[in-house]
Parts: C-alpha cells; structure tokens; sequence
C-alpha cells in the first residue's frame, strides 16, 4: 500500500485536522454577516450620499469568503469538506440578497412561490461552495506546505550561530 492509498490520509484530506465544528460556526456567521452586510453598506451609502451596488458588495463578499476558506485550509488545518460547509455560508446569503426572493417577506398565506424562489439560490450556492472549497482548500493546503518548507527564524538563527562558530573555530 503505497501514501496514496493510506485510508487515513483520504480522511486527513476529506475532514482535516479539526472536523466539521469549527466550519458550521463560521457558516452560520458567515451567513449572517454577508445577509446583513447589504443593509449595512445601504445604510453607510444612504448617509455618505452614495448608492452602492449590490454587485459590488457581493463581490467583495464573495472574495472575504474565499480568503477566509483559504485561511481556514492553513491555519486551522481544515479538509476540504470543512471547507466547502464554511464557504455555502457565505455564497447562500450573497446569492438569496443578488437573486433570491424579496428578503425579509415570507408569504404565509402561500409560501410556495417563496419556497420556489429560494431553490435557485441554494442550487447556486452549493456549486459555488464546492468550488470555492475545493479551490480554497487546494491553495490553503500549498501556501501551508510551502510555509512549513521555509525555514523560520529559530533555525535560521541557528544556522547563523554555526556558521560564525564555524568561522572563528
């Protein structure tokens, strides 16, 4: 059985180092804070006099989103299921603002149409998450790799001390 095989490294890659936990809080804030950021950047917009694009905010939405998946791959060990979980909070907020129903109505007397509204957005999301988690897992795991390649500053140090004792010696 060759590494590449190894059972254990498919889960390392599928669950990473810190599992699902983690990746379900910051969907779920993710969530809340991309739904909101559209009020809050209308509101800011509203008082400096200015009209920003709901485009333009998801944008930078989605980019924080890809960013935070990418950090998440190396600085907390995430695998690449953890990943996509953390990024479909962010992407179903962004899509159910740009594309969804009317936010904040929730017809009661007929709630299909609502219902029917709302399929699109999560179909998108969970495409959007699955790339944006795989890619962001992809790169987060190199960037880590690359950075535990590099020496740090304890070894070059250390390096340094033996070249001077070697040189005076």
């Amino acid at each position: 059985m060759t590494t590449d095989d190894d059972p254990g490294r498919l889960r390392s890659i599928a669950l990473g180092e810190t599992g699902f936990e983690r990746a379900a809080v910051w969907c779920a804030v993710g969530f809340a804070v991309s739904y909101v950021a559209f009020d809050a950047v209308a509101l800011a917009g509203g008082l400096a006099g200015v009209t920003p694009a709901a485009p333009g905010v998801a944008a930078v939405l989605a980019a924080l989103s890809a960013g935070g998946v990418t950090a998440f791959a190396v600085f907390a060990g995430g695998g690449v299921l953890p990943a996509m979980l953390l990024a479909f909070g962010p992407f179903i907020a962004i899509l159910l603002r740009t594309v969804g129903p009317q936010p904040y109505t929730v017809p009661l007397a007929d709630p299909l149409p609502f219902l029917r509204a709302l399929v699109g957005p999560f179909g998108l999301a969970v495409a959007a998450a699955l790339a944006v988690g795989a890619v962001g897992y992809a790169v987060g795991r190199g960037i880590a790799r690359v950075d535990a390649d590099e020496p740090g500053d304890a070894e070059r140090d250390s390096a340094a001390s033996d070249e001077r004792a070697d040189a005076s010696g």
